[in-house]
């Protein structure tokens, strides 16, 4: 009875609020549309944002450059146009009442300054509706990273990290907290791909991407249990609405590994009887054989990957429907080098400098390896209700399906040891009230909505995690209020999540399980205020919680692709966040950034604590791990700074500082990302002969080493050396140089878009605390990478 209290008393809860702000405020129609193109050679810039300073509200821009914005009141206000490598513009727009306004057209021009991130998109904004620190890749900025994955990619961010097995494998990390702990969305969805194991990388292709958002610091409110670290999102840019059909292509080669990676999109929208109706295909395929560190190749670390996606939109006056589907299929190496099968060969391989096998180069792939398939279906609706604001329903159907073949086959030659295959379902529905002037002038906006999840696993073969179901349901809601220079936003979210484990009993046969339930509510709070028009505080407080996942509770074997041997801890209890932060933005003529401080206090943190003496089994000697939990803090700085020392030629400096501790224990907790500085100084030429946007950067990346973790040390017993601690020290501190030099040049009509960069320059050899494998081998060693991207427009609608 207690658990349907609570949930009467939210939607209560949710109801009141919004009808207080129905009765306090007046509902408005008016629109504007426009269109953001480049100075030269005057083409349109897809994914350029709009925004409207005074409504913390705005639009991104189509294929064609054009954007809209509706709901608007009549008024001053203050229009900001942003694209990345570009200078922003802002000019006043007065909406004369309830009319639909037509602006000319705005160019921008380049600029090597790096401008800050304004979050908006078509239709429901994941990232909109919450106040908290907010970074993007977009444009030229995720142009750069094409080929890599999407923890790689998202490193650029100043503030995340990766978790990674070997060379192949990325895990994203936001201010130290990975895997249930970040919600990655994909196209909107929650991406649920058994993101519990730390090499586990998403299963999502980067290509699919015009903006990469990371939302910093616990998200629960608006995404539910898990967000305490933050939440990822892989928007695609807007679908096309002039009728046309154009695209894109992306090449990408890298010389450490011979990467090939080839990338297509083709899109279209129609006209006359078929006006609104819109369309996208794409396609990804990726190869790349053994890397290569400074003075030898890992063995069979190849990787492949083929994934493709198709979306059908339709848009008309006040109702829209989209189908979207993709496919992520991956085969992904690991190193054999990490492969042991005694205690004494695990203990030498982590004392040995180099691995005792080094081959040439090769593109083969056998064990061990992973085999990984993600399916997708999207299906959404959306209703614009006049004055009632917009209605949107979503239902996603994922398949995620993992097998891990090791080393020595153990369950047939053709078989995998470990299968997994989880089914989760996903529905959402969200109403978003329309923008209300108050009459004391400010604006209201804000979002009620219900989600939820079922999920069920079958796993094959020899034993890690049981099978399960699992259910999840969640109500929130979140209003902002926007006045003068101030906006306040708070939000409240309530959820309830069930778990059921299915076992076999080995001596009587039979099937039994063990159920789970947990309930929470949390809140948040936020407050930004504009100091002057270059600079903004902004502050937020919130809670978060993660109700243990199964990997967690029962986990009880050997992880072929961690090469290590996994326990789990039946009596862990959800764990509970506090999470605040503080962040300073400015935006000069000559220097611009930000810096943030955060603060994230977790009870009953759960972790993977490596314990002092390896598993042996039939398979060799392993290090074993076993979940545990404590008290947590994690605390640190961000700061991105860019000063430009003239019209030409701008400096750079990231840095990220992160102190986490185990207040439970008093010490240190393991794989805590130590601290970093990235600096760069780019010179950019407006144009040079035939070549525009033409850059030249040279970086420097300095990774700290980890002093702060659980400390060394080795006994002798029965023979035997155990570890305490960890299995080997952290790594020293390493500097790696790194260039690139990119440039636009016109192929007939179309812009082509082409960069060379080179990582690792001086060859460094180091190896990285964050790597699972930095027991047994170093880092990958120099490398270039060449990427081309032609945008090309095929024909006219019909």
């Amino acid at each position: 009875m207690q658990r349907y209290w609570g949930i009467s008393l939210l939607v209560g809860l949710l109801m009141g609020i919004n009808g207080f702000v129905w009765s306090q405020t007046i509902a408005c129609s008016g629109s504007v549309q426009g269109r953001i193109l480049s100075n030269d050679p005057g083409e349109p810039l897809p994914g350029a944002t709009v925004y409207v300073r005074e409504l913390a509200t705005g639009a991104v821009a189509d294929s064609a450059g054009y954007f809209r914005l509706e709901k608007l009141c009549a008024g001053r206000y203050t229009f900001v146009y942003q694209y990345v490598g570009y200078k922003p513009f802002s000019v006043p727009v007065t909406i004369p009442g309830d009319s639909a306004l037509v602006l000319k057209p705005v160019q921008l021009v380049p600029d090597s300054q790096t401008l800050q991130e304004v979050v908006v998109a078509e239709h429901r904004s994941e990232a909109q509706q919450l106040l908290q620190v907010q970074n993007s890749l977009s444009g030229e900025a995720l142009d750069q990273t094409r080929g890599q994955s999407l923890g790689e990619s998202l490193k650029a961010i100043t503030g995340l990290y990766s978790i990674q097995t070997g060379p192949s494998i990325s895990k994203p990390v936001i201010h130290g907290l990975y895997s249930n702990r970040i919600i990655i969305l994909n196209n909107g969805i929650r991406q649920e791909d058994q993101q519990w194991g730390t090499e586990h990388a998403p299963q999502v292709d980067q290509f699919l991407a015009s903006r990469l958002t990371v939302i910093k610091g616990a998200a629960s409110i608006r995404y539910g249990s898990d967000a305490i670290g933050g939440v990822i999102l892989v928007e695609p840019k807007s679908m096309p609405t002039q009728p046309g059909i154009g695209g894109e292509v992306n090449v990408v080669g890298a010389s450490n590994g011979g990467l090939g990676v080839a990338s297509g999109m083709i899109e279209g929208a129609f006209a006359n009887k078929l006006a609104g109706l819109s369309w996208r295909l794409q396609g990804t395929l990726k190869r790349s054989g053994y890397v290569r560190t400074p003075n030898y190749y890992l063995q069979n670390t190849s990787y492949h990957e083929t994934n493709f996606s198709g979306d059908l939109h339709y848009d008309h006056k006040r109702w829209g429907a989209e189908l979207f589907y993709s496919q992520f299929d991956t085969k992904i190496g690991l190193f054999t080098g990490a492969q042991v099968s005694s205690l004494a060969d695990l203990y030498a391989a982590i004392e040995r400098p180099e691995p005792l096998v080094q081959p040439g180069f090769s593109y083969k792939l056998g064990r061990p390896y992973q085999d990984v398939q993600h399916d997708l279906l999207k299906i959404r609706a959306y209703w614009h209700t006049g004055r009632g604001g917009e209605l949107t329903a979503t239902y996603a159907w994922q398949q995620n399906q993992r097998r891990e073949y090791d080393f020595i086959s153990f369950s047939g030659a053709l078989n995998p040891e470990l299968y997994l295959k989880l089914i989760s379902q996903t529905v959402d529905l969200v109403w978003e009230h329309a923008p209300i002037r108050s009459k004391a002038g400010g604006q209201w906006s804000g979002s009620v909505g219900f989600n939820g999840l079922t999920q069920g696993n079958i796993r094959q073969y020899l034993f890690l995690i049981p099978n399960f179901r699992n259910y999840g349901a969640g109500l929130f809601a979140i209003e902002r209020y926007a006045v003068n220079r101030w906006t306040l936003e708070a939000g409240l979210r309530y959820d309830y999540r069930w778990l059921r484990a299915y076992f076999l009993d080995e001596v009587t046969k039979q099937t039994y399980f063990k159920t789970h339930s947990w309930q929470n509510a949390n809140g948040s709070l936020g407050v930004a205020y504009q100091l002057s028009p270059d600079l903004t505080l902004t502050t937020t407080v919130s809670t978060a919680w993660r109700a243990p996942n199964v990997a967690d509770l029962y986990s009880n074997g050997l992880h072929q692709s961690a090469v290590a041997y996994e326990r789990g801890n039946p009596n862990l209890q959800p764990e509970q966040a506090l999470n605040g932060n503080l962040v300073l933005a400015y935006a000069g003529k000559r220097l611009s950034g930000e810096i943030g401080v955060y603060n994230n206090l977790i009870n009953n943190y759960i972790y993977l604590k490596p314990d002092s003496v390896p598993v042996i089994r039939q398979r060799g000697a392993f290090p074993a791990y076993t979940y545990t939990q404590v008290r947590a803090t994690f605390r640190g700085i961000d700061a991105t700074l860019t000063y430009k020392l003239t019209d030409h030629l701008a400096l750079t400096t990231k840095n990220a500082l992160l102190f986490a501790f185990n207040q439970t224990d008093h010490a240190y907790l393991v794989f805590i990302p130590p601290n970093r500085s990235d600096n760069s100084l780019r010179y950019d030429w407006a144009k040079w002969g035939k070549l525009s946007n033409l850059y030249l950067s040279m970086s420097g990346l300095y990774v700290a080493r980890q002093n702060r973790a659980p400390a060394v040390t080795t006994r002798q017993e029965n023979g035997q050396i155990i570890f305490t601690g960890d299995f080997a020290a952290p790594p020293p501190a390493y500097f790696l140089l790194g260039a690139e030099l990119g440039c636009t040049v016109q192929v007939g009509s179309q812009p082509m878009h082409m960069s060379l960069s080179g990582t690792n320059l001086a060859n460094t050899v180091y190896r990285d605390y964050l790597n699972r494998f930095r027991y047994f081998a170093d880092e990958p060693g120099r490398s270039f990478m060449l990427r081309i991207k032609l945008p090309f427009s095929v024909g006219k609608g019909v």
